[in-house]
């Protein structure tokens, strides 16, 4: 099947499912009588009760998305998927919906810095991480704090770590986890993480992925950050020239194969068919298993917003994280 024919079957699904978000919007304006007539707070406290039911539909609407798109055996996902495609925005009366979906597998996983046992860190994943700081522009010391947060020890790791040590004596002290992140938000919570490289770091770690890479949809920097991973031996590293080549190919072309991803990765740039043995074999995938929703219902100016991270198996969506904002 050609890369057009792909797209315009996800097309066609995608129009079925926004056909089915029209149905939940008439059952949503049902509740909205009945949440106006409720509402005692004045015109906010409606268009807010409103807003948010609104969000909660664009919810809806995405976890339809996913389970449709689970229905496929292709074997792994692409950004050609019915979910990666941008979703426009619904508007209904005076009230619209938006709404975004990604998947958790593009990122790198923060928890997997570490052995389970949270006793070292892991060998290959730590210097992914590093790399990524690096490309950031983010001191590289902020991973030995980072490290700190979840290992078991109370001993400072290198010349950024942090233990209950340093963290009981800020002004408003709290002590080191020793555990692993419960959501990536934490990560305000260790030392040398400021607000600025917070928003940097965002889009690029996780907590809920599997902790393989995507490599038909990690972003260039994430890409770029794999090929430090190599342990004693070097094979390469993934310039930004070779990540673009990566992400073109993959655009009408995207790997489906894991048995045979070395030779397709070669085929792109015989580098990466040489750092695939030492590294990315063991750091990559072709599939997702988590996707993070994101949607805002806006009535009137006022926006209401619910942020979901939920785990896929087949059509059936568990919800791991969920924040009405």
């Amino acid at each position: 099947m050609t890369p057009s024919r792909r797209r315009d079957d996800a097309g066609i699904a995608l129009l079925v499912t926004l056909l089915a978000l029209v149905l939940v919007m008439a059952l949503v304006w049902e509740v909205f009588h009945t949440g106006t007539r409720a509402a005692q707070s004045g015109a906010y406290g409606r268009d807010s009760i409103r807003a948010s039911l609104l969000a909660d539909a664009g919810i809806q609407a995405g976890k339809a998305i996913l389970r449709e798109d689970g229905k496929k055996t292709t074997g792994f996902e692409s950004l050609n998927d019915i979910w990666g495609l941008a979703q426009p925005p619904f508007e209904l009366g005076d009230g619209a919906i938006t709404l975004t979906i990604e998947d958790e597998e593009r990122k790198i996983n923060l928890n997997k810095l570490v052995g389970s046992n949270r006793i070292a860190p892991d060998a290959n994943r730590l210097p992914v991480f590093r790399r990524l700081l690096e490309l950031l522009a983010i001191d590289r010391s902020v991973a030995d704090a980072v490290i700190d947060w979840m290992d078991v020890d109370e001993t400072p790791a290198g010349v950024g770590g942090a233990e209950s040590s340093y963290y009981m004596s800020l002004r408003y002290p709290y002590k080191c986890k020793n555990d692993f992140f419960d959501t990536v938000e934490e990560l305000r919570l260790v030392r040398g993480v400021t607000p600025d490289i917070f928003e940097k770091l965002r889009p690029y770690v996780t907590v809920y992925s599997s902790g393989r890479v995507n490599i038909n949809t990690a972003p260039k920097t994430v890409i770029m950050a794999l090929s430090a991973g190599q342990g004693e031996v070097y094979a390469g590293e993934i310039d930004e020239k070779t990540a673009e080549a990566l992400i073109a190919s993959r655009q009408d072309h995207p790997f489906r194969n894991s048995a045979t991803l070395k030779s397709d990765l070669a085929a792109v740039n015989p580098a990466l068919g040489n750092i695939f043995g030492p590294v990315l074999r063991d750091q990559v995938d072709i599939r997702s298993y988590n996707f993070h929703l994101r949607a805002s219902g806006d009535v009137g100016g006022t926006v209401r917003t619910i942020d979901t991270v939920g785990l896929r198996g087949g059509t059936v969506i568990q919800w791991r994280y969920w924040r009405l904002e």
